[in-house]
């Protein structure tokens, strides 16, 4: 069973990303800030980590900074209401693997990560979405 890690201050979003991807069999785990989310994958790797790029006290693309350091072959897909080409490649040359904009459909989330995460023959890549 894949571990994903959410990490977001949106306590509603978060529930239902977690109670969607645990109906598809994932261990889910959350942290609503970039400190938490940190403690949290060095106690348990994860495979993905869900990161949103606004988090209290510490910045996506610094926790996202600090998961390549740490964690290199933790997967990463960045998930925002920031919707700018710039800050989308920040995030995919810091290394994540893709870039998903809120609001979203819980079957675009679901999709996205079991490609990202190889179940569905996608095989993952990068995927940059802006609107």
């Amino acid at each position: 069973m894949a571990r994903i890690l959410i990490v977001d201050d949106d306590e509603a979003l978060a529930t239902l990303m977690d109670k969607a991807l645990r109906a598809e069999g994932y261990e889910v785990r959350r942290a609503g800030d970039g400190p938490a989310g940190l403690k949290l994958l060095e106690e348990r790797p994860a495979d993905l980590v869900l990161l949103d790029v606004r988090l209290p006290g510490m910045s996506g693309l610094e926790v996202l900074r600090r998961i390549r350091e740490k964690h290199p072959r933790t997967l990463v897909l960045v998930i925002t209401g920031y919707s700018s080409l710039p800050v989308a490649l920040e995030a995919v040359e810091g290394g994540a693997v893709g870039y998903l904009t809120k609001p979203f459909k819980m079957a675009d989330l679901r999709d996205r990560v079991n490609k990202t995460l190889g179940r569905s023959g996608g095989g993952g890549g990068i995927v940059v979405k802006v609107r």
